[in-house]
């Protein structure tokens, strides 16, 4: 054999070894409910981190997540549905984007515990069963924690009598702001400010130490206290796209999920308490509602969510509310 034909061999090996390398490694498009420069995508980037560094070591060059972009790229509220078509792989979201399509996933919003323990007791397993049936898609987790949805305000109010307030929202809040009298106003973040400054809305309700990545708190004078719910952010994968990830990079990817988790609990402790400081010396009031008027605001806000998502799922909704409450 000649030189030239030896060379050429080889050189068709090497092809060939490196297409079959590229054909096993499995590729993922994500993209995310809001903005990078959004806090909350920070929990979501972490977990990608995550998944680089224990790919690198454990599988290398076998998975990648590509970072398409937000809602820049896809509208925040058809991500999952652009997961379920197979145009996106991956979406980082909240669960009141998506509650028209799976009504079950608003029992995050007030679950009592932690993602892992949802993972542990079996909420991930029926929403997984839910997600699937529903948009075709896998329910990996929920990946925000500790960032209670809170009322910001700029008027001032001594209970938890709403009436008269026009308050911008995300669908899960409408039944809880129903009850205490206020006007729902579902319109989306980068309309709020506008809104706020054109007196459209008279407040808001967002996760508790997240209003100074919009700028809001030039315009917000009240903070009112308790918050309510829990961050439901979540991760959702195409079904097929799922089905076609090994099994051992499957496992990978929940176990960072579960990893990632814990990071943002932590983090959101962290914010929670630096966001109230720094709003405190802005002159931004936080108001303590008395022990009753609490109480009242508490009560409507878990029991109008409860009784919405029993209605819409009277078989799972009752079964998820067992789950994830606390004795």
């Amino acid at each position: 054999m000649s030189r030239g034909l030896r060379m050429l061999l080889i050189g068709a090996m090497v092809v060939a070894l490196a297409s079959a390398a590229e054909a096993k490694k499995v590729t993922i498009k994500a993209v995310t409910a809001w903005p990078k420069s959004v806090w909350e995508v920070g929990n979501f980037m972490k977990f990608t981190d995550i998944v680089k560094e224990r790919v690198a070591k454990e599988y290398p060059g076998q998975l990648e997540i590509q970072y398409a972009g937000g809602p820049e790229v896809i509208p925040n509220r058809e991500q999952v549905e652009a997961a379920r078509m197979g145009v996106v792989d991956m979406v980082f979201t909240t669960d009141g984007y998506y509650v028209s399509a799976v009504p079950e996933v608003n029992a995050l919003s007030v679950s009592m515990l932690d993602g892992w323990e949802e993972r542990e007791k079996g909420v991930n397993a029926l929403l997984d069963k839910l997600h699937r049936e529903k948009v075709n898609c896998v329910y990996l987790g929920r990946l925000g924690h500790n960032l209670p949805f809170t009322i910001y305000l700029t008027k001032p109010i001594k209970s938890a009598d709403l009436t008269g307030l026009k308050i911008r929202c995300s669908p899960t809040n409408i039944p809880f702001l129903k009850k205490l009298g206020a006007q729902p106003v579902v319109i989306p973040p980068t309309e709020v400010y506008t809104a706020l400054e054109r007196g459209v809305v008279d407040g808001f309700m967002w996760p508790a130490g997240l209003i100074r990545d919009w700028g809001w708190e030039k315009i917000t004078k009240y903070v009112v206290q308790p918050g309510v719910y829990n961050g439901a952010n979540v991760i959702v994968i195409n079904e097929k796209k799922w089905n076609g990830i090994p099994a051992d990079l499957q496992k990978l990817l929940i176990e960072a999920e579960d990893q990632a988790a814990r990071f943002a609990k932590q983090r959101a402790l962290d914010l929670v308490k630096n966001e109230e400081e720094a709003l405190k010396k802005m002159g931004i009031q936080y108001i303590e509602l008395p022990p009753a008027e609490a109480k009242k605001l508490t009560d409507a806000a878990y029991s109008s969510l409860w009784e919405v998502i029993i209605e819409k799922s009277p078989v799972h909704g009752p079964k998820l509310k067992e789950m994830v409450s606390k004795p």
